[in-house]
Formats: C-alpha cells, sequence, structure tokens
C-alpha cells in the first residue's frame, strides 16, 4: 500500500507539473508580417520557448496591431504591452538624449555598441521610465533615399520634394534643413501617402522598400547610407524583473541570439531585394555622400545649440 501509495502521488505531481500553464508574452511590432523584422520577432519568440523548455510562450502582433510606433512604446512603459520590437531611437520620447539614434549621417555600430553615455541614458529609461533594453540589437540595412519625380544626387535636388519622415523633430529638422519638405507619417499609411502625391518619397533601407511594396511607387534610389537602424526587445521592466532569474537569462540570451540572426538575415536579403526592384524599373544612382554629411553636420550643431538634445551631446559621443 505505502508502494502504491508513493506511486499515485509521484504521478500527480508529474501531472501537475506537465499542466503547469506557460507563461504568455505578447511581443508587438509595426512592420509587415513575414518581413524581415517580424522574422526576428519570430525567432526570439522560438528561442525563449526552446530556452524555457516551453515555460515561457510569446505571441508576435505585426503589423501595428497593438497601436502604431510610439503607442507601443507607451504601452510597454505603462504595462499595457509586454515587449515591442522597436529602435532605441524612439526612446526619446522619455529620454531626448536618445535623438541621436535617429540623426541622418551621424550614428555608427561602434558608437551605438560602445559608448558609455549611451549606457547611462538606456539605464535612466529603465529606472524612470520602466522599460528594460535586452541587450541584442539586431541591425537593419542602411537607409538611402527613395523617390518618385525625379533623380536626387545632392541636397540641391531636394528643393520642393516632399519626403516622408517619422513623428520625430530630430529627422524633420534635418531633412528640412538639407532642402525637403519633411512630412511626418504613420509606417501604416506610408504606402496610400506615396500613391497619392502626399509625399514625393522616402528614405528606408532596401529590403523593406522591397518588402512593403513601396517600391510600386517609386522610381527611383539615391544610395546615401544616410541612416543606421536597429532594433532591440523592449520590455517593461516590472514584469521583466518579476519572472525567474533562469527566464531573464533566457530571454538575454534569445535576444542576442535572434539579433545576430537578424542583421545576417537584412545583409542576405538585400541584394536579390535590389536586384528584384531593378527589374521592376527601379533605378539606382550613387549619391556623393560626402556632401549631404558636410551639410548635415552643420544642421547638428545648430540643433544642439536650440537645446534639441543636452549641450555637449555630440562630443560626448565623440561626433564634433
Amino acid at each position: 500500500m505505502v508502494t502504491v501509495m508513493f506511486a499515485f502521488v509521484a504521478f500527480g505531481y508529474g501531472t501537475a507539473i506537465s499542466q503547469e500553464k506557460p507563461i504568455v508574452l505578447k511581443l508587438a511590432h509595426i512592420n509587415v508580417a513575414g518581413g524581415m523584422i517580424d522574422k526576428q520577432a519570430q525567432k526570439f519568440a522560438e528561442l525563449v520557448a526552446a530556452k524555457t523548455k516551453g515555460r515561457v510562450k510569446i505571441d508576435v502582433y505585426p503589423a501595428s496591431q497593438l497601436g502604431n510606433m510610439t503607442e507601443q512604446i507607451e504601452g510597454v512603459s505603462m504595462g499595457s504591452i509586454n515587449m515591442v520590437l522597436e529602435s532605441e531611437t524612439m526612446l526619446y520620447v522619455f529620454q531626448k538624449d536618445l535623438q541621436v539614434y535617429g540623426v541622418p549621417f551621424l550614428m555608427t555600430r561602434e558608437i551605438a555598441s560602445t559608448n558609455p553615455y549611451l549606457k547611462e541614458l538606456r539605464e535612466k529609461v529603465r529606472t524612470s521610465n520602466n522599460i528594460r533594453i535586452l541587450p541584442g540589437q539586431g541591425w537593419r540595412p542602411d537607409f538611402h533615399l527613395w523617390t518618385k519625380k525625379r533623380i536626387v544626387k545632392v541636397p540641391e535636388d531636394l528643393q520642393g520634394m516632399k519626403i516622408r519622415k517619422v513623428q520625430q523633430k530630430i529627422q524633420i529638422d534635418v531633412w528640412n534643413g538639407l532642402g525637403a519638405t519633411a512630412v511626418p507619417i504613420p509606417w501604416g499609411e506610408v504606402y496610400m501617402a506615396l500613391a497619392q502625391g502626399v509625399v514625393d518619397g522616402i528614405d528606408h533601407n532596401i529590403v523593406q522598400i522591397y518588402e512593403e511594396k513601396f517600391y510600386e511607387q517609386l522610381k527611383y534610389c539615391t544610395l546615401l547610407d544616410c541612416l543606421l537602424v536597429g532594433q532591440s526587445v523592449l520590455v517593461n521592466e516590472k514584469l521583466f524583473s518579476g519572472l525567474p532569474a533562469d527566464v531573464q537569462k533566457a530571454m538575454n540570451e534569445a535576444s542576442l541570439e535572434a539579433a545576430n540572426f537578424f542583421t545576417d538575415l537584412a545583409a542576405s536579403l538585400e541584394g536579390d531585394a535590389k536586384k528584384n526592384m531593378e527589374k521592376a524599373g527601379i533605378q539606382f544612382v550613387q549619391g556623393d555622400r560626402k556632401v549631404w554629411v558636410k551639410q548635415a553636420a552643420g544642421i547638428m550643431q545648430k540643433l544642439e545649440n536650440e537645446g534639441v538634445w543636452s549641450k555637449g551631446l555630440l562630443k560626448k559621443l565623440g561626433m564634433e
């Protein structure tokens, strides 16, 4: 009887463990389902599930299902959204110096990865705004300038052209300073804005222009490497700190592995996307990047003098 009793207890305990419900978390982003950024999100979810042996399940919500870019960031801060996959520059709504990530012709991977002041800003976002930035950072292909009316080689060619931008003062001011009229438009409305002539162009990377089919409304691409953009998993700090230590470790490791997976994937997709768009009629031209960098540098210093970010930020980042 004792043997039977122990067997029964053991069976009941094992059944309870096997029936334990997984922790279910939501990960949102604004980009198209099945695209390269969605693949990073799905890879992160897959890795977390594997590393936690199914104890944590992450459901991915692409294509702005949980709100636009700003709404998702604010949702993570408030705790109404668990996680988003997004660029650190969008955290400027809490720490204005993080705008530097979105300054055209400025940021490099080395600065983003090693600069001590940027590490301080990440810690401020965590402690003051309840958002933890997991360590992995996936890098998109560099951004270029896409237009539909005419080829643009130098800033002077932008006169009279409306270029779509995110709702971020720094990017709007820099592109206005370069000669364009910057028009802030949410990502989900860009295709129609191009089709209806609300804007004449956009700066973005080759892969996403192809995946989102924006090239159908464009004719020219000026290769400029005008913006470096990466994205990380941003998670609600209170949620993260309440998870078991081994789950936290798994999520950190998964973020790094998914980011490396994305960076390699993005690089591999760029060549084919370019070839396919050339076949569809897109004309690629090489711009004189030095001319653009020189003009943008003067605008950056002017913005710092106006207090758009903290005085001395460019010097702290070694960008003067």
